[in-house]
């Protein structure tokens, strides 16, 4: 089991808070800095619980398609197959904690689009 593993990131970092061998579920502690965005991307088969602690995002989702402001406090569900990105319109970094269930492994993002290039 993997315990407070920190993966940095172009748009900032994620803490792998609990990641069980048989990754059934995952937590994760996220951190977007200023002005910076995850990629639009889905899952095949995932369900991701996010909870925003600090700072001020914009999600932008297909289901329906919107943006939704969220702040601290603001929770979100995104479903398998869901297109979605985070990105951080604040001044301070946008901490987000996040619960997997169903595939729980990095290899499941596929990625729409990518500021940093990455596919």
């Amino acid at each position: 089991m993997s315990l407070y593993k920190l993966i940095e990131k172009p748009w900032g970092y994620y803490v792998d808070i609990y990641r069980p061998e048989d990754k059934k579920v995952v937590f994760k502690q996220i951190v977007v800095d200023p002005g910076e965005q995850l990629s639009m991307q889905y899952h095949e088969g995932r369900t991701e619980f996010w909870y925003v602690t600090s700072g001020k995002g914009l999600i932008t989702t297909d289901n329906p398609a919107s943006s939704l402001y969220v702040k601290e406090g603001d929770y979100i569900v995104i479903k398998p197959l869901e297109r979605h990105m985070v990105e951080n319109i604040g001044e301070e970094p946008l901490e987000i904690f996040e619960m997997q269930t169903g595939t729980c492994e990095e290899h499941d993002i596929v990625r729409l689009s990518d500021k940093y290039g990455r596919t």
